[in-house]
């Protein structure tokens, strides 16, 4: 027996960190009525304090955020709303999420999809406390089974293959990616986010712009308002910035006092 959630107006927070993917989602919800945007998050912790304080009843919950990821945020909640997971995860993994009847959007989506999940939500099961688990299993599994170990780079007609532990650390350029390797520097054509994804448990996002290999850091300096100057390992000792909104995942995972 399925009941509708939702029986008026849907009080709603888009949470995510591209400026853009948010505007394109504010636009594509005009189209109904009955969603009443609140607010907007950028990072994890924003959208742990926005979600217990204001309560909506629906979230659009980017799985890709800095401080937290989809699902910390989740797990800090003292209140729980619907959730629509948004994702950029590969198409098998999407299937997983539509055979369990998980609620997601996949970037980049059009309004046909985002239809089809306005209408999932209001004839959804109210007593789906498992929802969470569900999830994290088979992104858990995705992940086990997807870490890339190389990086092709093409020249030309040919393509190498670069090692992961050669590269120092990632750095976004316009529409490419540059991959700062031992060996130089290497233009690539996948985004940070995706990379994200798909790198070992031992690179670390510490900028929009950046993701640094924690086995090639020469020295940490601490900077001001919860930033750190993270000084890298290639001849140039490359100083990057980190931005305050990373904080606590990367005092977390390079165990910083």
């Amino acid at each position: 027996m399925y009941d509708s959630v939702f029986q008026e107006e849907i009080s709603t927070l888009i949470a995510d960190d591209e400026t853009i993917a948010i505007q394109r989602l504010r636009q594509a919800l005009q189209a109904f009525p009955q969603i009443r945007i609140i607010g907007e998050a950028h990072d994890g912790p924003s959208a742990v304090a926005f979600i217990n304080a204001h309560q909506p009843a629906l979230v659009f919950l980017d799985i890709r955020m800095p401080g937290f990821d989809g699902f910390d945020v989740l797990n800090h909640l003292t209140y729980t709303p619907i959730v629509v997971f948004v994702t950029a995860y590969e198409e098998y993994a999407v299937k997983a999420f539509e055979k369990n009847s998980l609620d997601y959007l996949l970037k980049p989506f059009d309004d046909a999809r985002l239809a089809a999940t306005i209408k999932r939500l209001t004839q959804r099961k109210i007593n789906d406390a498992d929802l969470l688990v569900k999830i994290k299993q088979l992104l858990t599994a995705q992940n086990n089974t997807s870490i890339i170990s190389t990086i092709p780079v093409k020249s030309g007609n040919k393509i190498q293959l670069v090692q992961i532990d050669e590269v120092l650390f990632f750095e976004a350029k316009d529409k490419y990616v540059a991959m700062h390797t031992t060996n130089g520097e290497k233009l690539i054509e996948y985004s940070l986010s995706y990379l994200e994804s798909r790198l070992p448990a031992g690179f670390v996002r510490v900028h929009r712009g950046f993701i640094v290999n924690k086995c090639r850091i020469y020295e940490i300096q601490k900077y001001f308002k919860g930033t750190f100057i993270i000084v890298m390992q290639d001849t140039k000792h490359t100083k990057i910035k980190s931005a305050y909104s990373y904080y606590e995942a990367i005092k977390e995972k390079l165990l910083l006092p």
